[in-house]
C-alpha cells in the first residue's frame, strides 16, 4: 500500500511540474497590461487632456456683409472676449478633470489587484484542499480495497465493509469537488489576464505558488487615506472648488472688438473701430450659480466624509478577523495539526497491528484530515483578510 501511495503522489508531482508555475506578480501584471476596464482608463484620461485648449475657448468671430448707407457693401468683423480670469480658471478646472480621470483609474487597478490576488489565493488553497484531499483518497481508497478482500475471505463483516466503502466514496467525491473548484478558478484567472471571455484552449495549464503560512504580521497600516476612492473623492472636492472660481469669473465684465464701416468709403480707417463691455447686469442668475457651486464643494465634502466612515468601518471589521483568523492559526501550528498526526501515526499503527478495526481507524483518522482541512480553510481566510486590509488602506 505504502508503494503504490509513494506512486500516486510521484506521479501528482511530475504532472505538476509539467505547467509552468505563475506567479502572483505575473499575473497581477499580466491582468493589468490586458485589462480592458484600464485601457478605457487611460483612454479616459487622455480625454480629458485634450480637452485642456477648449478649456479656453473664445466665441467665433462674426463676420457680416452689409450696406451702411444703401450706396454699397462692406465686409465687418466682430469678436467677443470673456474675462481672462475666466479663460485661467476654465483651464484649471479641466486640469483637475484630468486629475479625477486618473485617480478613477487608481480606483479600478486597485480593485484589479485585489480581484486577481483573491483569485489567485482562491486557486492556491485549491490547490492545497485537493492535494490534503488526494492523500486521503488515496490511503481510504487502499483501505476500501483490503476490506473487500477481507470481506471475500470472510474476517470482517458486512457493516466493516460498507463502512469502508462510504467513506471512500465520501473523499472520492469531496475530490472530484475540489478539483472542479480548482479548474473554476483558474478558468476565472485566466479571463481576467487574458482580458476577454475567450481564452486560449492552455489557457488553464499552469500550476501556483503553494499557499504557505507567511510570518505573522505583527502590525498593519490602520491608514486609509491613502485608498484610490478617497483620493478621488478629494479630488471632486478639488473640482468643485474650482467650478466656484469659474462661476466667479462669469460674473466678470466681458470684451468686444470689431471692425465696420458705418460711414462712406472714404471713412477715416481709425474711426471704422469698435469696442465694447459686457456688463453683468443681472446679477441674481450669476449669484445662484455661484451659491449652486459652493452648494455642490460642500456636498462632495460630505461625500468624502462618508466615504472615510465607510472604509474605517470596514478596516476595523477586517483588523478584527485577522487577529481572530491570527490567533486559530497560532493554536493550529502549535497544537491540533501536531495532535492530527499523531492521531493519524497512532490509528495506523494501532490498525496494522490489530488493535483496532476499519470502523475505528476510518473514524480516528477522517477526524485528523477534517482537522488538516480546517486549517487550509482558515490560512486561506486570514490570507483573504490581509489582502482585504491592504486594499482597504491602499497598499496592494
Amino acid at each position: 500500500m505504502k508503494k503504490i501511495l509513494f506512486m500516486g503522489v510521484l506521479l501528482s508531482c511530475l504532472s505538476a511540474h509539467a505547467q509552468q508555475l505563475l506567479t502572483e506578480t505575473e499575473a497581477v501584471e499580466t491582468a493589468l497590461k490586458n485589462s480592458p476596464a484600464l485601457k478605457a482608463g487611460a483612454l479616459n484620461v487622455h480625454q480629458n487632456e485634450q480637452l485642456v485648449r477648449s478649456a479656453r475657448n473664445i466665441p467665433n468671430p462674426d463676420v457680416t456683409f452689409d450696406s451702411p448707407t444703401g450706396d454699397f457693401y462692406t465686409l465687418g468683423l466682430q469678436q467677443t472676449l470673456r474675462f481672462p480670469t475666466v479663460y485661467k480658471h476654465q483651464a484649471q478646472l479641466q486640469s483637475q478633470q484630468i486629475g479625477l480621470a486618473q485617480k478613477e483609474q487608481a480606483i479600478t487597478q486597485n480593485d484589479l489587484k485585489w480581484r486577481v490576488k483573491s483569485i489567485y489565493l482562491m486557486i492556491q488553497a485549491a490547490q492545497a484542499n485537493r492535494a490534503q484531499i488526494a492523500a486521503q483518497d488515496s490511503v481510504y481508497d487502499q483501505i476500501r480495497l483490503a476490506a473487500k478482500r477481507q470481506f471475500e475471505a470472510g474476517t470482517i463483516d458486512k457493516l466493516a465493509l460498507t463502512f469502508a466503502e462510504m467513506q471512500a466514496a465520501e473523499v472520492r467525491n469531496a475530490l472530484t469537488e475540489a478539483t472542479q473548484q480548482l479548474t473554476t478558478a483558474k478558468a476565472q484567472l485566466a479571463v481576467l489576464m487574458h482580458g476577454n471571455t475567450k481564452a486560449e484552449g492552455g489557457a488553464t495549464e499552469f500550476r501556483v505558488s503553494p499557499l504557505a503560512s507567511i510570518p505573522m504580521t505583527a502590525s498593519l497600516s490602520s491608514d486609509f487615506t491613502q485608498n484610490p476612492i478617497i483620493k478621488a473623492a478629494e479630488q471632486v472636492e478639488v473640482i468643485n472648488q474650482k467650478t466656484i472660481e469659474v462661476e466667479r469669473a462669469n460674473a466678470l465684465p466681458g470684451f468686444m472688438v470689431g471692425y465696420y464701416n458705418q460711414g462712406t468709403r472714404e471713412s477715416n480707417l481709425g474711426l471704422r473701430w469698435r469696442a465694447g463691455v459686457s456688463i453683468p447686469l443681472w446679477a441674481g442668475q450669476y449669484k445662484s450659480r455661484i451659491s449652486a457651486a459652493q452648494t455642490g464643494y460642500e456636498i462632495a465634502k460630505q461625500r468624502t466624509e462618508a466615504q472615510k466612515v465607510s472604509l474605517a468601518t470596514d478596516l476595523q471589521a477586517a483588523e478584527g478577523e485577522l487577529i481572530r483568523y491570527r490567533n486559530t492559526l497560532n493554536y493550529f501550528q502549535a497544537v491540533a495539526i501536531g495532535q492530527a498526526e499523531e492521531l493519524i501515526s497512532t490509528a495506523r499503527r494501532l490498525f496494522e497491528s490489530g488493535q483496532t478495526d476499519y470502523i475505528g481507524f476510518l473514524r480516528t483518522t477522517n477526524d485528523a484530515y477534517n482537522i488538516k482541512l480546517r486549517y487550509l480553510d482558515t490560512l486561506r481566510s486570514y490570507h483573504q483578510t490581509l489582502l482585504t486590509v491592504n486594499y482597504l488602506t491602499g497598499n496592494l
